[in-house]
């Protein structure tokens, strides 16, 4: 089976990545144009924006921060959103590290991040950046891999990126921007360990916990990979997606998590 996932990760690797060093700075500008090109993609990255836009309904004043913006497009759903990365890059209003914000204490609205929190060697660094920078009523939105019966198996076979739901503590050896990982990073802090959560960090609430996004990526081939359908078909699929929604809890390749700094 992993022989058969390799061979046919080999022949679906887009060219503009073949080759590449996987944690090259240049590969975030690589990642835009991908995005721009896969009309597919760049839907879906539309879906999970607005499914971030939804959570910051009622927010205190303060700046909105995205945390490793990367290759994104947020602002043209969200002009006013500041946007962050480690590598200065078109797009990016700041540099800085999630483990060392650059904002003043109680000054931030909302911290949003699209894919990001499982890279984070250190994960108790970032919430405590986020427990210090976050208005009392401010929100941290992620969207994460989902550790669902279908995608912890999708991910352990076709995916390059460490996954290892049973590590006992958070966090991993750091390594480079896209290989330093561990995919189920966000259910083991959240879910897995919600309890230890609550007790390190009483300032953030866990308000929700939502399961969508079960095939679309896969189809979308990614920033990695060429797509299986054509682009005329992702109406289609995110209908499909809609009557499966019952079934997101055991299918879902994505999660919302909702936390309040109270």
């Amino acid at each position: 089976m992993r022989r058969a996932a390799e061979w046919l990760r080999k022949r679906l690797e887009l060219p503009e990545v073949r080759g590449l060093d996987r944690d090259a700075p240049e590969l975030v500008a690589v990642h835009r144009a991908i995005i721009r090109r896969k009309p597919f993609l760049r839907a879906i990255y539309r879906e999970q924006y607005k499914e971030l836009l939804r959570s910051l309904e009622g927010l205190p004043d303060g700046p909105v921060v995205e945390i490793g913006s990367g290759g994104g497009f947020l602002k043209e759903l969200l002009p006013e959103v500041v946007t962050t990365d480690l590598h200065a890059d078109a797009g990016i209003d700041r540099v800085m590290s999630a483990e060392s914000l650059d904002f003043a204490d109680g000054s931030v609205a909302a911290l949003v991040m699209l894919n990001v929190f499982h890279h984070f060697p250190d994960p108790r660094k970032f919430l405590r950046e986020a427990e210090r920078v976050l208005r009392v009523g401010g929100r941290l939105i992620l969207i994460e891999p989902a550790h669902t019966w279908l995608w912890k198996r999708l991910y352990t076979r076709f995916s390059a990126e460490p996954y290892d739901a049973a590590v006992e503590d958070w966090g991993f050896t750091p390594a480079g921007r896209f290989t330093g990982s561990n995919v189920p990073q966000a259910w083991i802090v959240f879910q897995r360990d919600r309890r230890r959560f609550a007790e390190e960090f009483p300032a953030l609430r866990l308000r929700g916990v939502r399961h969508h996004t079960a095939l679309l990526y896969l189809l979308s081939g990614g920033i990695w990979y060429r797509g299986l359908v054509p682009a005329w078909t992702f109406p289609i699929f995110r209908g499909l997606e809609a009557l499966l929604r019952p079934a997101m809890p055991l299918l879902a390749g994505q999660t919302t998590y909702r936390i309040e700094r109270v």
